[in-house]
């Protein structure tokens, strides 16, 4: 034989034990991963497996398990539906067949409605917040959870999947601009929230963006035993073949996505802008005047969601009763920022709020008693909110203000202090030269309570229809 044939039959000899050795890694790599139907996001190997299975991100869309949070909340709600499933029935089943918790695929993240940077907090810390109530399920520290965690702080490529399964019709329009981005959400958002105008980036947060506000899962368990396998449930098994690269190649059936939302959805008509009277300055009874009722308006605008909204208000009262002596003319302008307790655009409910005023006023309780001046003040208020309607657009208030006030002013009387004349007109109480007078001589200050309220309140202008989600905890 040649030297030449000699290394052509070597060189096959290493080839073939080369593709038998492959052949047998493959079989030991290979495993079965079972699905459970009643809950996809799991998957169940025999004992012996210690290879996990790669997860794309086509597949984490097409079987993970969302947990839904409130809006700007990193909370996990013991309402949502998930910690019953998983407490109640999950955890139960799993100890009852000797199981094991080979891995955690969990990603956080936040609706592109508000801030990124803040949307980045609120990405990470549902990611942990999902992994602490994993691990105290399990009875584990959160260090020795088998976890491959990552944070998406706003998912535009599950929004992609979402208005694809919906068939919405522009979806190829948002598909083009996440792929033209190449990953870069700040650039996604900028160009989406241009787009038409600002009209789709709107769309897509009244139809999309709730379901975004979550974090998502799979399970990957493993029995601590080999034993004959009794199926859990009917459950189908999904075929892996890991080539030489590793990469994970699976054949599911058809996977079940979330319903399109337009089968999800409500629609309820949103407030805009409120206007508010206070009953008890509507109806005011000063004592040594007399009733001094007045004009209290204010009007209070609500953003689309979140905590805090936006007031302005002014009291008006134009009091003269010349016979008496008695005046009360009240000029007064006031600013608030008021943060609800409950989120998500509810705006009811109590609340506590910033405010400042400056006031302007005359006011006379007889000849000898009367102030002219000008103040400014600023303090909190404390409040709560009820509807009295079932559309929730007249709703009955209640507040009490603290804080302080400054005002400075001077005395008035009827006649001339200085003759004791009384010749029908108003002086300044005031006996010094009169070339030296200044005026505003006199200041006080206050803390203390500063303001009550009784107050209805109604929408004069409502937002258009907004889509809400009835079967979501947000």
């Amino acid at each position: 034989m040649s030297t030449r044939v000699r290394q052509i039959a070597v060189s096959a000899f290493v080839f073939l034990a080369y593709m038998n050795f492959q052949g047998r890694a493959q079989s030991l790599d290979c495993k079965t991963y079972k699905q459970q139907k009643s809950y996809p996001f799991v998957l169940i190997s025999e004992a012996g497996t210690d290879c996990p299975p790669i997860i794309s991100d086509s597949l984490f869309n097409a079987i993970s398990r969302g947990i839904h949070f409130r809006v700007n909340r990193t909370e996990l709600l013991s309402t949502d539906p998930f910690v019953s499933l998983y407490n109640k029935e999950l955890r139960p089943i799993l100890k009852a067949h000797d199981m094991r918790l080979g891995q955690v695929f969990v990603r956080g993240a936040a609706s592109p409605e508000g801030p990124y940077d803040n949307n980045i907090r609120l990405s990470k810390g549902r990611t942990k917040r999902l992994i602490e109530f994993l691990s105290e399920g399990l009875s584990t520290s959160e260090d020795a959870l088998p976890v491959k965690a990552s944070s998406i702080t706003e998912d535009y490529g599950y929004l992609v999947t979402l208005m694809g399964e919906a068939k919405d019709a522009d979806y190829n329009i948002v598909k083009a601009i996440w792929e033209k981005s190449k990953g870069d959400e700040r650039y996604c958002k900028q160009q989406l929230m241009k787009y038409n105008k600002g009209k789709l980036w709107k769309r897509l947060l009244a139809v999309y963006f709730p379901t975004l506000r979550q974090s998502r899962v799979i399970l990957w368990f493993i029995r601590n035993h080999k034993i004959n396998y009794v199926p859990i449930e009917a459950v189908y098994t999904p075929t892996f073949n890991v080539d030489l690269d590793t990469q994970l190649r699976i054949t599911l059936p058809e996977p079940t996505l979330p319903a399109p939302p337009t089968q999800q959805i409500e629609y309820k008509r949103r407030h805009l802008i409120a206007l508010r009277t206070n009953l008890l300055h509507d109806f005011l009874y000063v004592p040594q005047f007399g009733a001094a009722f007045g004009i209290n308006t204010q009007l209070e605008y609500y953003p689309l969601d979140g905590h805090y909204t936006y007031n302005a208000g002014f009291t008006f009262s134009n009091h003269r009763h010349w016979d008496e002596h008695k005046f009360f003319q009240i000029r007064d302008l006031q600013l608030e920022l008021r943060r609800y307790f409950k989120g998500e655009g509810q705006f009811i409910g109590p609340y506590l709020s910033a405010y400042v005023e400056g006031t302007k006023y005359g006011i006379g309780f007889s000849e000898t008693k009367g102030w002219e001046g000008e103040g400014a003040g600023a303090g909190i208020t404390l409040g709560y909110t009820c509807n009295l309607n079932k559309k929730g657009s007249l709703r009955l208030e209640f507040s009490a203000s603290f804080g302080g006030f400054y005002t400075r002013f001077d005395p008035y009387i009827w006649g001339n202090p200085v003759t004791g004349d009384k010749d029908g007109l108003y002086y300044y109480d005031y006996y010094g030269n009169s070339s030296d007078f200044k005026e505003r001589n006199h200041n006080f200050t206050w803390f203390g309570p500063t303001n009550a309220g009784i107050h209805i309140t109604y929408d004069i202008i409502y937002r258009k229809k907004k889509a809400v989600y009835n079967n979501i905890q947000k």
